[in-house]
C-alpha cells in the first residue's frame, strides 16, 4: 500500500485517480465508481475510485476542500456541475459503506495497522457523514 498518510489523497492510487480525473471526464470516473456499489468484493483500486468519487461529491455538495493534498484540486471543483452529486451521491453513499467493511480489500489491508486504522476509517465515516445529510 503506498499510503504516506490516512486521508482521502494520502495514497499513490488516489492521487494518480484525481490526477487523471482532472484532465478527463469526472461524469464519466463517477459513472464508474457508481457501479461498484453492486461488487460483493472491493478490490484495491475499486475502493480508491470509490474513495476519490466520494471526495469529488463531498467537496462539490459541501464545500469541503482538499487543496491541501492535491494542487488545483479546489480550483477544479469550482468548476463542476452540482448535477454530479444528484447523480452519482446514492451509489457512491453505498460504495463508501462497503469500503469499510469486510467487503473491501482497503479495509482489510488498513486494520493490519492498528495504531492508524481508526483515523483512516473514521476519514472515511466523516466523508460518508457529510454525503448522507
Amino acid at each position: 500500500m503506498g499510503a504516506w498518510g490516512m486521508g482521502i489523497f494520502d495514497d499513490d492510487t488516489s492521487y494518480d485517480l484525481i490526477d487523471e480525473v482532472m484532465e478527463g471526464d469526472a461524469k464519466s470516473f463517477l459513472e464508474n465508481a457508481s457501479s461498484h456499489k453492486d461488487s460483493g468484493y472491493l478490490e484495491y483500486e475499486e475502493c480508491h475510485e470509490v474513495l476519490v468519487s466520494g471526495a469529488i461529491l463531498d467537496a462539490i455538495s459541501n464545500g469541503t476542500t482538499y487543496g491541501d493534498s492535491v494542487e488545483g484540486f479546489d480550483a477544479w471543483i469550482s468548476n463542476q456541475s452540482t448535477a454530479l452529486v444528484d447523480s452519482f451521491r446514492p451509489q457512491i453513499l453505498e460504495a463508501l459503506n462497503l469500503i469499510i467493511s469486510e467487503k473491501s480489500e482497503l479495509n482489510e489491508l488498513w486494520q493490519e495497522n492498528e495504531d492508524d486504522y481508526p483515523t483512516w476509517k473514521s476519514n472515511v465515516n466523516k466523508v460518508i457523514s457529510r454525503l448522507s445529510s
